[in-house]
């Protein structure tokens, strides 16, 4: 096998590629489901390398906008690195040379540069001195960030088309502008949240804001409903589990003095562990029934998103045994991530994964973290990326051999 400082050497040599794309991918940002040109200009730049296969579009990928890469050197394994490529409808405050050139659109998540980062990983693999047995294949994903009307996201599809029904592990990473270069967040387990969303009308007969006493009022059931649902993670689930809900919009009424019929809200809830997710499901259903007590009907609608991301032990082993390899200067941080939610978790599911976290924020960090207008990345990390995920990837496929 390859060493990995020889891996990490390589990937140094193309920093100027990889800042290159990553900044041509951020001045033209793309919505989930809308990457037509970072997918038109994936399958260009992967077209240009020797010994790869390019499969792209919905017949190849499941999606219209997925490009997949696969590096075939002999018999073995099947490995599969993931990128995400799609943007966020943010207005992007930065004052660079490469903001986003897209009104209302930013990469502003670091999708700009895990696509960046798997090209890298693509030319390195696809050399001739980089020699391994087995197959990796690149997962060049649209649609993390949002889902679709049937309530899919890119992960999902790409796993229905098949594409990992040979593969045997995978491995994605993800900018933390939180942390400044030198620090990683790796954890084995549960890592990142279950997300379900969930809808609920509350319905009275509203009335005249000066006789309340004649009708049933939706704004006093949701008094009562909004305190029982915070209470669920504090006095219904374990404190050893952890449990959020969020209520994030609510609509109702336009008059100080009308009474509304109707009461509209939405929220979210995260959990890290399937009872946990079944229990908030149950509680949340039977908090709404105060509704029926005070005298008012509703409708609760309850959406499964993205299952919690549970990082394989082995994969996080391999990834550990890199960073020990070539960057142990590094200070890793064996914690989980948070409640955020990260589609890889489908792919988590289906095959032994892991993602790692890869600090990539600068000094002054103020309000340039995750989904923020501000978001950006220092560069230097582009490399590293490369490294750690090839070199996961190699060291599997040394250690399977057939």
């Amino acid at each position: 096998m390859n060493s990995e400082k020889l891996l990490q050497a390589k990937a140094q040599e193309m920093y100027s590629s990889l800042s290159e794309w990553r900044r041509y991918l951020h001045q033209y940002p793309e919505l989930s489901f809308q990457e037509k040109n970072t997918a038109s200009f994936v399958k260009s730049t992967l077209e240009k390398l020797n010994g790869i296969e390019v499969l792209a579009g919905k017949k190849e990928t499941g999606t219209e906008t997925g490009v997949v890469g696969i590096i075939k050197k002999g018999e073995g394994p099947v490995v599969a690195l993931r990128a995400d490529m799609d943007a966020l409808p943010i207005q992007e405050e930065n004052q660079t040379e490469y903001t986003s050139k897209h009104d209302g659109v930013m990469h502003a998540c670091g999708h700009d540069a895990h696509t960046a980062i798997l090209l890298g990983c693509a030319h390195l693999l696809s050399e001739r001195d980089i020699a391994f047995s087995g197959t990796i294949k690149l997962l060049f994903q649209p649609a993390e960030e949002d889902a679709d009307d049937t309530g899919r996201t890119g992960a999902s599809y790409f796993i229905e088309h098949g594409l990992l029904d040979d593969v045997s592990i995978a491995f994605a990473l993800h900018m933390d502008p939180e942390l400044k270069p030198g620090h990683i967040k790796l954890h084995a387990g549960p890592s990142m949240a279950n997300v379900d969303t969930f809808q609920a009308v509350i319905e009275g007969t509203g009335g005249h804001g000066a006789y309340p006493h004649l009708g049933t009022d939706p704004m006093y059931m949701l008094s009562f409903i909004l305190q029982a649902i915070y209470a669920i993670p504090s006095r219904r689930i374990s404190p050893l589990s952890p449990a959020v809900i969020s209520v994030g919009e609510i609509k109702a009424g336009s008059s100080t003095n009308v009474i509304p019929e109707t009461v509209t809200m939405q929220g979210t809830m995260r959990s890290y562990d399937k009872q946990t997710r079944i229990q908030l499901e149950k509680e949340l259903k039977q908090t709404f029934e105060l509704v029926s007590s005070m005298g008012g009907t509703y409708k609760l609608d309850i959406e499964h998103g993205e299952p919690a991301l549970n990082n394989d032990a082995r994969a996080v082993h391999l990834y550990e045994t890199v960073i020990q390899e070539i960057l142990s200067d590094f200070h890793v941080h064996r914690k989980p991530y948070g409640l955020g939610g990260e589609d890889f978790g489908h792919m988590a599911e289906k095959v032994p994964a892991a993602m790692l976290f890869l600090g990539a924020g600068f000094t002054e960090m103020d309000n340039r973290g995750l989904h923020m207008p501000r978001f950006d990345i220092d560069e230097d990390i582009l490399p590293i990326g490369v490294t750690l995920l090839t070199g996961a990837a190699l060291r599997y496929l040394m250690e399977n051999k057939k």
